[in-house]
């Protein structure tokens, strides 16, 4: 915190979507209680991807908001997180739950309980697209994730994705998801043609 000065939003990642998370709801609460005395934006995935009760408990005693849903792949997969309130900022990954028409579906669904929705589809060009695309439409999107460098993302596109002087992305302005896939550049991600 002390780095980054009190003006940048500090968003932790526990990683607890792994398959073997090893941390439960003691773990967790002890944990956001922590991070609560760094004024933290957000604790995402906190606990085991399947841990909704978990989840729902925490989120009623956490002192920062709880992120989480990343791992999801249907619309029906959501409602449960959704209906509960299990988290304040649900992740649909649009590469993973059923396209960008299924994710804007999910975020009405967040919209519709209130919950903030954060896109997830940061690990490829056309998720990070897809995701920028959807935040400008959305009222519940705060944030797009993005990480750089990310060779997924950078070395896909004929025109990589830049941060403008304020640290944002720009949202492509061409038609469908905007952006050109540099084609030399899948042949090497995808290997030989047989």
């Amino acid at each position: 915190r002390e780095t980054l000065g009190p003006d940048i939003d500090l968003l932790i990642d526990a990683g607890g979507s792994e398959q073997f998370w090893p941390h439960g709801y003691k773990w967790a609460l002890r944990t956001s209680q922590m991070l609560a005395e760094y004024d933290v934006a957000w604790f995402e995935e906190p606990l085991a991807p399947d841990d909704l009760e978990g989840y729902a408990l925490l989120r009623e005693h956490s002192p920062v908001p709880i992120a989480g849903g990343e791992v999801l792949t249907r619309r029906q997969a959501f409602q449960p997180w959704l209906e509960r309130r299990a988290v304040d900022i649900i992740q649909p990954d649009a590469t993973k739950c059923g396209g960008l028409t299924e994710a804007r579906r999910i975020a009405w669904m967040a919209a519709d309980h209130h919950v903030q929705m954060v896109s997830h589809g940061w690990n490829t060009a056309v998720g990070l697209a897809a995701d920028l695309h959807l935040a400008a439409a959305m009222p519940v999107a705060r944030y797009v994730e993005f990480l750089t460098p990310a060779p997924y993302i950078d070395s896909l596109l004929v025109e990589p994705f830049q941060l403008d002087a304020n640290g944002y992305l720009t949202i492509p302005d061409r038609p469908g998801l905007g952006i050109e896939l540099d084609r030399d550049a899948l042949a090497r991600f995808a290997g030989a043609r047989r």
